[in-house]
């Protein structure tokens, strides 16, 4: 197992993980834009690819675990906490110039800037407010909302641990599993509650929340409790380092085994009936059983030595280091490949390989592009001015 770097964590076999999860948030759009739907037995590959979403869930379980691991070394030292300020330059280094630039080249390429009627859609976007009204988390580019979340996400984490700082580890996992359970709970009673008091379809208020609607669906407060799996993964993978990770041959056989059954275990889910079996009213991405087999595998995976290798190898681990290109750019992208290929009289939905292995391409080559000319540098430099500080 090999974690390195303090705050700007880095575990074996995440970056493959990242990969994965942005590679199945492509298929999501993929399949929306051409319709797979071909069936093996009970095995429904159009079910499937739509319920690659549970990408999402991945990418806020990683996200919680990484995030978190600095400050449950803290807690566990007795040290202070990791300093806010060098928290948040460095989490606003990740995450905001390539959004920036994603959505500024999409709003003058598309013309929407054009519309006075687009001006509160294109601020509420610049100051990552658009998950709060239906008339705007998806009107961009439906990705991004996801962004928007991870953000709040950021802002949140510190004071959690500020405020379980004094109840010692084992206390302290219990207050956020807690959390994880109210949250569920509240998000429940959050969308009975706007579904009894608005009216459908004629209410007013239905431009900014409606019953059901996406901003209750998408909302931090839905996907709090897979961020705090995440977090709560954060003590065992500490556990398990420091009794050797996968120098320890009975921990990298158990490693393994979670790893492979886990990943399968999704794919049996996500693909067949049992997704509508298990799944439970608001939980998101078949909660709670899918985000803890993610969680389970994420744990796992740099205990490993087939996973590992698997993960760590070519091209999963270089997709995974663009991975956050790949995801706020393939949208675009696929419906740039999709608009020239209908252009030149060539149906995308008869040539889906075609159209996917474009589609990814171009995606991969903006993101590759972004991540070197632009992400890359500005963590750089944040991480160097950090460094510097007291």
């Amino acid at each position: 197992m090999t974690i390195t770097g303090g705050e700007a964590l880095r575990v074996s076999g995440l970056d493959g993980l990242r990969a994965l999860a942005a590679l199945a948030v492509f298929g999501v759009h993929f399949n929306q834009l051409v319709q797979f739907d071909k069936q093996i037995g009970p095995f429904d590959f159009y079910r499937l690819l739509a319920n690659g979403e549970a990408g999402v869930s991945l990418f806020f379980t990683l996200s919680g675990f990484l995030l978190a691991l600095p400050f449950w070394r803290s807690l566990r030292s007795g040290q202070r906490l990791p300093a806010t300020t060098v928290y948040a330059a460095r989490r606003a280094a990740r995450i905001l110039p390539a959004y920036y630039l994603a959505l500024t080249v999409l709003i003058f390429a598309s013309g929407y800037w054009r519309f006075s009627e687009a001006l509160p859609d294109i601020f509420l976007h610049y100051g990552f407010l658009f998950n709060f009204t239906e008339f705007s988390i998806f009107s961009i580019n439906p990705p991004f909302w996801t962004l928007a979340v991870e953000l709040q996400f950021y802002a949140v984490l510190p004071v959690i641990f500020w405020a379980i700082r004094g109840l010692g580890e084992s206390r302290a996992a219990g207050a956020i599993m807690t959390l994880c359970v109210v949250a569920y709970c509240a998000n429940y009673a959050l969308i009975q509650s706007v579904s009894a008091i608005v009216d459908w379809p004629l209410d007013p208020r239905l431009a900014w929340i409606r019953p059901s609607g996406a901003v209750l669906t998408h909302s931090i407060l839905a996907h709090l409790p897979h961020f705090l799996i995440g977090v709560l993964a954060g003590p065992l993978c500490i556990k398990l380092q420091r009794a050797g990770g996968g120098g320890n041959s009975l921990i990298r056989r158990t490693s393994e085994a979670v790893f492979w059954c886990a990943l399968v275990a999704v794919i049996a889910i996500l693909g067949t009936e049992l997704e509508d079996m298990i799944d439970i009213p608001y939980g998101r991405y078949v909660f709670p059983v899918v985000p803890l087999l993610l969680a389970a595998a994420m744990v796992a995976a740099p205990n490993t030595r087939v996973a590992a290798a698997c993960l760590e190898g070519f091209p999963l681990r270089r997709l995974g280091v663009i991975s956050y290109g790949i995801y706020i750019w393939h949208f675009p992208c696929l419906n740039v490949i999709y608009g020239y290929m209908r252009e030149y009289g060539i149906q995308p939905e008869a040539y889906r390989t075609g159209f996917a292995v474009l589609g990814l391409l171009l995606t991969v080559a903006v993101a590759t592009v972004s991540y070197f000319t632009l992400e890359k540098p500005v963590l750089r430099v944040v991480r160097r001015i950090t460094e510097r500080k007291p």
